[in-house]
């Protein structure tokens, strides 16, 4: 797709499941792509990815509930590159999935995937604005001059459609990031930055189950249908993997 072709893209939680996903697909097209996670030397199959593309991808330690991590990377991307397409906030966290009912949610919990899932993301389109700012001037081979702050959430952020008794940590976790996507897009429209809300469907991965419904290829390959062809008039707006648009 012409967006991810030469574009500069960083993207969270880059070690397992949906992010290494994101990874695997976008080394190739991509300018630049910063893979970040906690514990890179951990992720063998990110090291694979990257030892694949020597001059195209960056592994970066990143904890996205760490301020002073978050500067140091834009400190690093500011340095190789100047600027950034694509920002893709996916590190996530369950928070006890089904087990987190209301008769067990906890403060200590609620607040460490609240940390993670909401403010974590938040806080890195705060960061990288700059970057995506100059992301919008265009890039060699680019159609046009977009930058996206893509933030994976989950229809289970809806509350529209919240009817049963689990994920509560996380539920709220995402219907908190929802409303920070919509901050996001209040902030950079202006600037010719689009902000959107990704729901990637039930995905076969160690969050999502074996009995998932989709594999994490068709899950990304449907996000970044999404995400190319995104318009400005798309900021703020929550759509599913499949590009129809949610309820919030």
């Amino acid at each position: 797709m012409s967006f991810f072709r030469d574009s500069r893209t960083l993207i969270t939680g880059a070690n397992r499941g949906i992010g290494l996903e994101w990874a695997r697909q976008l080394a190739g097209p991509t300018d630049r792509l910063f893979a970040t996670c906690r514990r890179p030397s951990e992720a063998d199959q990110l090291h694979e990815i990257a030892a694949s593309h020597p001059d195209t991808v960056d592994l970066f330690t990143l904890d996205v509930t760490d301020p002073s991590a978050i500067q140091a990377v834009v400190e690093q991307v500011q340095d190789r590159v100047g600027a950034l397409e694509l920002l893709v906030n996916n590190a996530g966290i369950n928070g006890g999935g089904k087990q987190d009912r209301f008769e067990g949610v906890d403060q200590e919990t609620m607040m460490d995937v609240f940390r993670v899932n909401a403010a974590g993301p938040h806080l890195m389109a705060k960061a990288f604005a700059d970057l995506l700012r100059a992301g919008t001037a265009g890039r060699r081979g680019a159609t046009d001059g977009r930058a996206a702050v893509a933030n994976i959430t989950s229809q289970l952020g809806s509350i529209a459609n919240a009817q049963s008794d689990t994920w509560h940590s996380y539920r709220a976790s995402k219907a908190a990031l929802n409303m920070c996507v919509r901050l996001q897009a209040a902030a950079l429209r202006d600037d010719g930055v689009v902000a959107v809300a990704l729901h990637p469907g039930w995905v076969r991965t160690d969050m999502g189950g074996a009995e998932a419904r989709l594999s994490p290829e068709a899950s990304v390959e449907g996000m970044m249908e999404v995400v190319g062809d995104l318009s400005l008039e798309d900021t703020g707006r929550f759509f599913a993997h499949d590009g129809k648009e949610l309820p919030w």
